[in-house]
C-alpha cells in the first residue's frame, strides 16, 4: 500500500510540477503581447479601430509588458527553496452503503 502511495504522489508532484512550470513560462513570456499591440498597430494604419480605442489597448499591453519585465528582474525564491508541505484531496463516489 505504501508503495502505491508513493507512486500516486509521486506522478502527482510530476503533473503539477510540468504544470507549474509552464504557468511560469507563459507568465513570463511577453513575446504574445509584442505580437498583440503589432497587431493593433495594424489595425490602427488599416482604420479598423480610431486612435483613441489604440491608445487603450496600447496602455493595457505596454502595462503588461512592464510587469513581466519587471518580474524577471526582481529575485524570487528559487526552486531550491520551495517546499510543499501538504496536499489536500477528495473523491467522490468512494462512499459505503
Amino acid at each position: 500500500m505504501f508503495l502505491v502511495d508513493k507512486m500516486i504522489i509521486g506522478g502527482l508532484r510530476f503533473v503539477f510540477d510540468k504544470i507549474a512550470k509552464a504557468v511560469d513560462q507563459e507568465m513570463n513570456d511577453d513575446r504574445h503581447l509584442l505580437d498583440e499591440l503589432l497587431a493593433a498597430q495594424m489595425r490602427l494604419e488599416l482604420g479598423e479601430i480610431s486612435e483613441e480605442e489604440f491608445a487603450a489597448i496600447e496602455d493595457v499591453l505596454l502595462r503588461r509588458i512592464r510587469e513581466i519585465r519587471e518580474r524577471r528582474t526582481t529575485p524570487t525564491a528559487t526552486e531550491g527553496n520551495l517546499k510543499v508541505t501538504g496536499i489536500e484531496a477528495s473523491v467522490g463516489g468512494d462512499e459505503e452503503l
